[in-house]
């Protein structure tokens, strides 16, 4: 078998002629019609073949443009489902809004507020809102969520207004224990933890006991939720007992608020 491959190699140029003259003779043999069947069929097996050489790049640049194009729509359904699933949560929390304020005697009182921006200074605890002093918003007015007391307006700008968090170790609430007993305190927070101050070790207070502002100071309007009771140090040989307390509000997810302007 290799010597016919061997003299296949060396005589390739009379091998070809002599095919090519045996094909000669082959189609002279024939009949026109014949010859012209003959003809159609090796010209469609040589466009067939040619067909599948070169035209598997063309393939391929179609599947490749097909492919960005999926990439490209499968992209635009996935920003699309991030956007439809951030005004669904909007939608919830505005919702929570709208149902505190329309619960309060005095909701005429209220303005709505976003939240621009949020000092990274844990010292600071102070986020700015899109509401100023074109809108209402002055000096230590109250500000709320549905979950409760965030804290008071600082600063006051033209359009917008700095809001003092009660993270902040100066921002100070004088609180009440919602019982029948009416323990009253100072809600203050330190490194991020809360605390009722001044209860006194015979005050009546119990784990998960809602804590409210008080009204007093005139500076926040009374019954405005603030958190509960989470937690009691032992009663000790001293006048007080420590009181740590569980906000209502997420500080760290604040994206509206509302200002209270004041109570008719």
């Amino acid at each position: 078998m290799q010597r016919i491959y061997a003299f296949l190699g060396d005589h390739r140029g009379y091998v070809t002629l002599t095919i090519a003259v045996l094909l000669s003779l082959v189609m002279l043999s024939l009949d026109t019609a014949t010859r012209l069947q003959f003809a159609r069929g090796v010209t469609t097996r040589f466009m067939s073949f040619g067909h599948r050489v070169f035209a598997w790049p063309l393939d391929l640049s179609s599947l490749r443009f097909e492919n960005g194009v999926l990439r490209e729509q499968n992209l635009r359904l996935s920003l699309e489902l991030l956007r439809l699933r951030e005004a669904r949560l909007e939608n919830v929390r505005l919702r929570e809004l709208l149902h505190f304020r329309s619960s309060q005697a005095y909701s005429e009182n209220f303005l709505v507020a976003k939240v621009l921006a949020r000092n990274p200074a844990r010292v600071s605890n102070t986020i700015l809102i899109n509401l100023g002093e074109n809108d209402g918003v002055a000096y230590r007015m109250p500000v709320v969520t549905a979950d409760g007391l965030v804290g008071r307006i600082l600063d006051v700008h033209s359009e917008t207004s700095v809001v003092q968090l009660l993270l902040d170790r100066n921002c100070r609430v004088s609180a009440v224990v919602q019982r029948e007993s009416r323990t009253q305190g100072i809600v203050t927070c330190e490194d991020g933890v809360f605390n009722l101050k001044n209860v006194g070790v015979r005050h009546e207070i119990e784990v998960g006991d809602v804590v409210v502002s008080s009204g007093l100071g005139d500076l926040f309007p009374g019954g405005l939720y603030i958190g509960r009771v989470g937690a009691l140090g032992e009663a000790g040989q001293g006048l007080f007992r420590d009181v740590v307390l569980a906000p209502g509000v997420d500080f760290s997810n604040l994206e509206e608020v509302f200002v209270l302007k004041g109570i008719e």
